[in-house]
C-alpha cells in the first residue's frame, strides 16, 4: 500500500513539472522554481563548459531533470527522464494539456509569440520528454 501511495505521489508531481516550460529562463531562476515549486526534486549537479547542464534528480530516483544550457545559463531545451512505470500518466497529460501531431509528437502554443515541440522518446530502460523551441526545421 505505501508503495501505491509513493507511486501516485510520483505522477501527481510528474504532471505538475510537465505542465512547466523552462525554456528561456535563466538556471538561477530554474534553481530557485525547482526548490520552490517542485520539493520532490532535489539539486544534484552542474556542469558549465562545452556541454552546460544542470541537473534534478526526484528522491525515489523514477525521475531525472536536465536543463541544457546556452553559453549565458539560459535554458535552450530541458529533458525530463522517467521510469517506465509513468508512462501512461505522462501522455495522458500531454494530450490533455497539449496538441498532438503523431509518433508521441505535441505542440505547444504559447500566446503566438513562442511555440514549443514535447516530444517523448522511448529509451530501453526510461523514456524521455524533450521540450524545445519549434524551430522552423520542426
Amino acid at each position: 500500500m505505501k508503495k501505491i501511495i509513493v507511486l501516485l505521489f510520483i505522477v501527481v508531481s510528474s504532471l505538475n513539472v510537465l505542465g512547466q516550460n523552462f525554456v528561456g529562463s535563466h538556471k538561477l531562476e530554474i534553481k530557485k522554481t525547482m526548490k520552490d515549486d517542485h520539493p520532490d526534486f532535489y539539486f544534484s549537479k552542474e556542469v558549465m563548459g562545452e556541454s552546460s547542464f544542470i541537473k534534478f534528480e526526484d528522491t525515489d530516483d523514477y525521475r531525472t531533470f536536465l536543463f541544457v544550457l546556452d553559453d549565458d545559463g539560459y535554458c535552450k531545451y530541458h529533458i525530463l527522464m522517467c521510469d517506465y512505470s509513468l508512462l501512461k500518466n505522462v501522455v495522458d497529460s500531454l494530450n490533455k494539456n497539449y496538441e498532438y501531431q503523431n509518433n508521441l509528437i505535441w505542440y505547444d502554443y504559447v500566446s503566438g509569440k513562442n511555440n514549443f515541440v514535447i516530444k517523448v522518446k522511448k529509451e530501453e530502460w526510461y523514456f524521455s520528454v524533450i521540450t524545445k523551441k519549434l524551430d522552423e526545421k520542426d
